[in-house]
């Protein structure tokens, strides 16, 4: 149990270190995806949001809602690469310390920490 809480302990600070290096890479301010958007079946739901909306509005509401309610965490994650694409456009000292952030969570929930 001690791990299990350690663990969610670990990944609700890193969800804050996220929205803070979202915010400062001016990417957390994005628009609420629909619900048709929401429904996707795609990868990070490619074909309906932008990665943005899918990092705030999909996987971190997803990881809050595991740390609310105790359930186990995912045993692995890939997130970061991800982001690498598709933040390129975005001054790149921003996106390296969002990315940075990702790969600790990756590393987090990969159980490389």
């Amino acid at each position: 149990m001690k791990k299990a809480f350690s663990a969610h302990h670990g990944l609700a600070d890193l969800l804050l270190d996220l929205q803070i290096a979202m915010q400062n890479c001016d990417v957390w301010d994005c628009e609420s995806p629909t619900e048709q958007a929401l429904a996707s079946n795609e990868p990070f739901c490619i074909d309906t949001m932008a990665f943005e909306q899918w990092l705030r509005y999909v996987m971190m509401e997803r990881f809050r809602i595991l740390l609310e309610t105790g359930t186990d965490l995912p045993a692995r994650c890939q997130i970061a690469p991800m982001a690498e694409d598709a933040f390129k456009s975005k001054p790149a000292e921003n996106v390296a310390n969002l990315v940075a952030c990702l790969n600790r969570i990756d590393a987090h929930l990969s159980g490389a920490v």
